[in-house]
C-alpha cells in the first residue's frame, strides 16, 4: 500500500466516522501518521481533493463489488438483487456498524453546500439506480404488469441508504438485517404469483448470524 493510499484510507475512515465537515486536516495527519501539513499538502493540495479522491476510490470499490453483482450473467436477475442486498449488510456487519455507505453521509451533509460533492455523488445514485433498473427491467417477464422499474429501483436505494443508517445510530446490525428482510419481502410482492415460491427459494441466507 502506497503512502498516498494509507491516506485515503486514513480519510474514508475518519470522514464515515465524523463526516467531511467534522474531519479536519489535522485529524487526517494524525490518524495516517504524517509528520505535518506540509507533509499532507506534498500528496493533495487540499482538503477538497482529498474528498472527491477518497469519493472516487468508494465509487471505484462499488463498482467492482457491489455493482458487479448485478451485472453477474450466471445468475438470475432477481436473485443478483437478493445476493446484492446481502452483501450491503455483510459489508455493515464487517464494519461493525460504524461508518457506512459514505455517498450517502456525503450527500446528506453536504449537497446543499457544495456542488462539486453534489455532482459527483448524484452520478453515483445514477450509475446505482440505472444498474438496478436494468436488472429489474431483465427480469421484467416475472414482474408483475405495471411494475415501474424506475420507481421501485429508486425505493431500494433509499431503503438500504436508510437501513445504513439506522444501523450505524443503533450499532446493531440486526436492524439491517430486519430491514432487508422486509425489503425482499416488498420486492416479492411485485413478482408474480407463479413466480414467487422461485424467488423465496433462491433467496440466499445471511452469513452474518442474523435472521434470514
Amino acid at each position: 500500500m502506497t503512502r498516498r493510499v494509507e491516506i485515503l484510507e486514513a480519510a474514508k475512515r475518519l470522514i464515515g466516522e465524523r463526516g467531511y465537515a467534522g474531519t479536519s486536516v489535522d485529524d487526517v495527519i494524525q490518524a495516517s501518521g504524517l509528520c505535518g501539513k506540509s507533509h499532507f499538502y506534498h500528496y493533495f493540495k487540499s482538503k477538497e481533493q482529498l474528498g472527491y479522491e477518497v469519493l472516487d476510490r468508494e465509487v471505484e470499490r462499488f463498482g467492482e463489488r457491489g455493482l458487479a453483482i448485478l451485472r453477474e450473467p450466471r445468475i438470475s436477475p432477481l436473485e443478483r438483487l437478493s445476493l446484492f442486498i446481502d452483501d450491503l449488510v455483510l459489508s455493515q456487519a464487517e464494519r461493525g456498524c460504524k461508518g457506512g455507505s459514505c455517498f450517502g453521509m456525503l450527500a446528506a451533509e453536504l449537497a446543499d453546500v457544495h456542488e462539486g460533492f453534489r455532482i459527483r455523488i448524484e452520478k453515483v445514485f445514477q450509475q446505482w439506480q440505472s444498474q438496478i433498473e436494468s436488472l429489474l427491467d431483465e427480469a421484467s417477464g416475472s414482474l408483475r404488469d405495471g411494475t415501474d422499474a424506475g420507481r421501485l429501483a429508486r425505493f431500494i436505494i433509499a431503503t438500504l441508504e436508510g437501513a445504513v443508517l439506522m444501523s450505524r445510530v443503533t450499532r446493531e446490525v440486526a436492524v439491517m438485517q430486519g430491514i432487508a428482510v422486509d425489503l425482499k419481502r416488498f420486492i416479492a410482492m411485485h413478482v408474480r404469483e407463479e413466480m414467487g415460491s422461485a424467488v423465496h427459494a433462491g433467496a440466499p441466507m445471511y452469513h452474518t448470524g442474523g435472521v434470514s
